[in-house]
């Protein structure tokens, strides 16, 4: 992948801290994220992956340090700033067909008085066809699988029309015909000048698709191409333990950069 990250930020992080009480879920991070670039988030579970997100969608307050986006202080949720939060988070069983989910995501611009209009439905629609569920518009999203789920939320994104994007694991639980899709996806994006955000587990995916890898356990570890970040000292550093990365055979690499090879993988 090529993407850009000359230029000025987008969007960006500035010696940011977030705390819940008195844990740290952050300390100074700071990163700026450019237009037309892929960034994967890459850490533990309770890495604050997930917190940095929400920190810079606007939804939630920096305990010290900021989050601007072009320029600008973030201090609440921006239209441009689009999140899509984890399918585990969500209660499925709500009664709402597939187009109904699609079409929450301009609920922004319509209210009881000004009500969805014809051109909200058939941008809805065209969202569902993109990412290939437009036959499923009136199924109860409950009925469908993960992988049919996560692609409903991205065609829900994709209706906000936004700038950037932050996804929290989209890739989580989900087939590999919708894995391959959401690279698809991404790549597109990314080649229209979006700039997409995404926190993920599996090491050989984020080497692959990413412009950027963003390392982080409460604080950044290290940021940049995947080549020159997916080191084993790198990873031991972000996941503690033993870092595996196995090579083609199957054995493990001592101090591979994780994108050489096909898996990486964290034990202990």
């Amino acid at each position: 992948m090529s993407g850009g990250t000359t230029g000025p930020a987008r969007l960006e992080a500035a010696e940011l801290g977030v705390h819940f009480g008195d844990r740290p879920a952050l300390e100074g991070v700071s990163l700026a994220l450019h237009a037309g670039e892929t960034v994967s988030l890459v850490g533990p579970n309770g890495a604050g992956k997930s917190t940095l997100l929400r920190a810079l969608a606007g939804m939630l307050p920096p305990s010290h340090g900021e989050v601007r986006f072009e320029g600008r202080p973030v201090r609440r949720p921006n239209p441009c700033v689009v999140y899509v939060p984890q399918r585990s988070g969500v209660d499925w069983s709500f009664p709402v067909d597939v187009l109904g989910v699609v079409l929450m995501g301009q609920a922004h611009r319509r209210t009881r008085l000004l009500p969805f209009l014809a051109g909200d439905r058939a941008a809805a629609r065209a969202a569902l066809a993109r990412v290939k569920m437009d036959r499923f518009a009136g199924v109860q999203i409950g009925q469908l699988s993960g992988g049919q789920q996560q692609r409903v939320f991205l065609a829900r994104a994709l209706v906000q029309g936004g700038e950037v994007y932050l996804l929290d694991e989209p890739f989580a639980g989900v087939d590999v015909p919708t894995q391959e899709l959401l690279i698809d996806l991404f790549d597109g994006l990314r080649r229209e000048g979006k700039t997409i955000v995404y926190a993920t587990h599996d090491l050989g995916q984020a080497a692959r698709a990413s412009d950027r890898v963003v390392l982080v356990n409460r604080r950044l570890v290290a940021a940049g191409p995947p080549e020159r970040v997916m080191t084993a000292t790198n990873l031991r550093e972000t996941f503690g333990g033993q870092v595996v990365v196995v090579g083609p055979s199957g054995g493990p690499v001592a101090g591979a950069a994780a994108d050489d090879v096909p898996t990486a993988g964290v034990a202990g």
